[in-house]
C-alpha cells in the first residue's frame, strides 16, 4: 500500500498520519489485525506499525482483544456526526423508508464524496432481498443507479475528474466502462430523469435512481428501489418504478426547501 494514494491532490504530505490513515483502512479491510499482520500488510517494520497502534489506542480509534487490533467503536460516533450534517438526512431517510414500504423493495439514498457514491441510509421492504450495501459504504459512481443518477447532475469538468480519479472498472460484463458511452448514458438519464442499473454491478439484480435537486446546489444525492430481476422487469422496471422514484425525490427537493 503506498504512503500517499496515488489519485490523491497535490500538496504537502505528513507522513505520519498518512501511516496512521493507512493503518486505519488497512484494519477495516483485514477485519483486524496483528501488529505483524499489519507490518507485512503495509511494508513496514513492526516497531513503527506499534507506536502508530498505540498512539490510536490511546485515543481510542482503535481497540486489542487478544493481540488482534480492531477499528473502535468511537467511528460510530464520528459517522453519525458526519451524516446528520447532511441537512437533507432526516428528510431523506423519511422518505427511503416510505418507498421501502410502498414498493416492498430495498430503498436507498447516497450522496457524492470525494469522487464516489457513499450511503447514508437503506430501508428494507418486506420482500426486499439481501444486498452488501450499508450506510457508509462508497461505491464508484458509474455502475450504480445512484451513482448516475448523481452524475447526471455534475458538470462535465467534475465527471472528467472523477473518471481520472477512480477510473472506471468493470463489474460485470453490462458495466458501462468507457467514457463514451458513460456519458451517452448520462444524456438518456437527463432526458428520462431516472437512472438504471440493469445488472451493472451484481448479476441478478436490478436498480432504478432519480437525482435530487438541493435547492443550495451543495449536496448531489440520489434515491433508489433495488431489487432482482424476477420482479424488476418489463413495464414495472421501466415505467411504473420509476415513477414511483421520481415522485420519491421531488418530495425530498419540496422538503428540503423548509431545511
Amino acid at each position: 500500500m503506498p504512503d500517499t494514494p496515488p489519485d490523491a491532490p497535490s500538496g504537502r504530505r505528513v507522513q505520519a498520519v498518512q501511516i496512521s490513515c493507512n493503518i486505519l483502512e488497512a484494519l477495516r479491510e483485514m477485519d483486524g489485525a496483528t501488529v505483524s499482520e499489519l507490518a507485512d500488510h503495509l511494508g513496514r517494520s513492526k516497531a513503527t506499525i506499534h507506536s502508530h497502534l498505540a498512539t490510536l489506542t490511546d485515543n481510542e480509534f482503535v481497540v486489542k482483544h487478544d493481540g488482534t487490533h480492531q477499528i473502535s467503536l468511537r467511528f460510530v460516533d464520528i459517522g453519525e456526526y458526519a451524516k446528520n450534517r447532511i441537512d437533507i438526512y432526516d428528510v431523506a431517510k423519511a422518505e427511503v423508508d416510505r418507498l421501502a414500504e410502498e414498493t416492498g423493495e430495498v430503498a436507498q439514498f447516497m450522496v457524492e464524496e470525494h469522487g464516489r457514491g457513499v450511503y447514508l441510509h437503506k430501508a428494507r421492504g418486506e420482500n426486499a432481498i439481501q444486498t452488501a450495501s450499508y450506510a457508509g459504504n462508497r461505491k464508484d459512481l458509474h455502475c450504480t443507479a445512484l451513482g448516475k443518477a448523481i452524475l447526471s447532475k455534475l458538470s462535465t469538468e467534475r465527471i472528467d475528474e472523477i473518471i481520472d480519479r477512480h477510473g472506471l472498472p468493470q463489474r460485470t460484463e453490462k458495466t458501462v466502462s468507457t467514457r463514451a458511452a458513460l456519458f451517452d448514458e448520462l444524456d438518456a438519464v437527463r432526458e428520462r430523469g431516472v437512472a438504471f442499473d440493469d445488472e451493472e454491478i451484481l448479476h441478478g439484480l436490478r436498480c432504478i435512481a432519480a437525482p435530487i435537486e438541493h435547492p443550495t446546489g451543495d449536496i448531489h444525492g440520489a434515491i433508489s428501489i433495488s431489487g432482482p430481476t424476477s420482479r424488476f422487469k418489463g413495464d414495472r422496471f421501466r415505467e411504473e418504478l420509476p415513477e414511483i422514484v421520481q415522485g420519491a425525490a421531488n418530495v425530498i427537493e419540496v422538503n428540503a426547501t423548509q431545511v
